[in-house]
């Protein structure tokens, strides 16, 4: 065979080189629920180990009340399209993963504790918010000696995941508190059951679902700021939570239709009571009251949704020392 010539085999390198590049560029792309549906099959980001909110079972189902957000939401679009209810695909989805996955087009939405900040609300398009709460504390039924967070200030240890802000601002209003760190919530609710550390920080629903999973055994304790406190620059009045987060569901940027879809179906899931019902098989009856009470019910929650003017809302600035 007669050898190319230097010419042909310098364009040939160069067409090589262009392709290359195109395939580069043009990367995955995000999913569209909506397409999806149409479709007939569904992917969505959930966590596992969250017991309450999204926790695998031996069988491999997902329940838990962000699973059965997520179901209703795709059941109700389904059926407002003409559709057939999809099948589910549940995709572990670690917190940080999140954005990553929608942006890949690896999942059609994350509903997994998400909660709304500006800084994801940048990357991500939410629906909600679907539920409000606050950080909270689990302690063992029987401690009697820790009522308030103060308390914890007095040679007591706290657990939180790794890196977790919000341990680490206890551990910065209350000197003497000893801060252990794990992977995961499920490891440090291990470690209090067993008596190695003395309480767990992290959301309220989260520690809720905990307790709900082993009744009688622990405890929730609410963790007003104990004093004026600043906070990543902010002000915070004494008596106001630690933090209050507020769970959307997270979707691809750009497709307003998507978001507006997802809004309707979650105000349509509070309407008929399903929302209520589910949320207190999530964590109780006496958990999921304090939420409604705290945070409002039916017209009050309705409003709240596809309102995200809370992301730019903001405390007085701490004082210049």
């Amino acid at each position: 065979m007669r050898a190319l010539s230097a010419r042909t085999v310098a364009a040939l390198a160069l067409i090589t080189v262009l392709v290359a590049a195109l395939c580069a560029c043009s990367g995955p792309s995000p999913r569209n629920l909506l397409r999806s549906i149409d479709d007939g099959a569904v992917i969505v980001g959930v966590k596992v180990d969250q017991p309450g909110l999204g926790l695998r079972g031996p069988d491999g189902a997902v329940s838990g009340f962000d699973a059965d957000v997520a179901r209703y939401v795709v059941r109700s679009l389904a059926a407002a399209r003409g559709r057939a209810e999809p099948r589910i695909t549940w995709r572990e989805t670690p917190t940080s993963q999140r954005e990553k996955l929608i942006d890949n087009g690896e999942v059609d939405a994350v509903v997994a504790s998400y909660s709304i900040d500006a800084a994801r609300a940048e990357q991500v398009a939410f629906a909600g918010p679907y539920l409000t709460t606050r950080q909270g504390l689990l302690v063992r039924r029987d401690e009697t000696a820790i009522g308030t967070v103060s308390d914890l200030g007095r040679d007591r240890t706290l657990c939180s995941v790794t890196g977790s802000t919000s341990a680490s601002t206890v551990k910065s209003l209350l000197p003497g508190v000893r801060l252990t760190e794990f992977d995961t919530y499920s490891a440090c609710v291990d470690a209090l059951g067993r008596g190695n550390v003395d309480a767990v920080t992290t959301d309220e629903v989260i520690l809720a679902g905990f307790a709900q999973q082993r009744p009688g055994v622990f405890r929730l304790v609410d963790m007003p700021l104990p004093k004026d406190t600043c906070i990543d620059g902010r002000l915070r009045g004494a008596g106001t939570p630690f933090a209050v987060e507020r769970y959307g569901i997270g979707l691809a940027r750009g497709d307003d239709a998507v978001r507006d879809a997802v809004n309707a179906a979650l105000r349509t899931m509070i309407e008929s009571g399903e929302w209520e019902r589910s949320l207190r098989r999530a964590v109780g009856d006496a958990e999921a009251e304090r939420t409604l009470e705290r945070d409002g019910r039916g017209d009050e929650l309705i409003a709240r949704i596809g309102n995200l003017d809370f992301v730019d809302a903001t405390s007085a600035p701490c004082a210049a020392r």
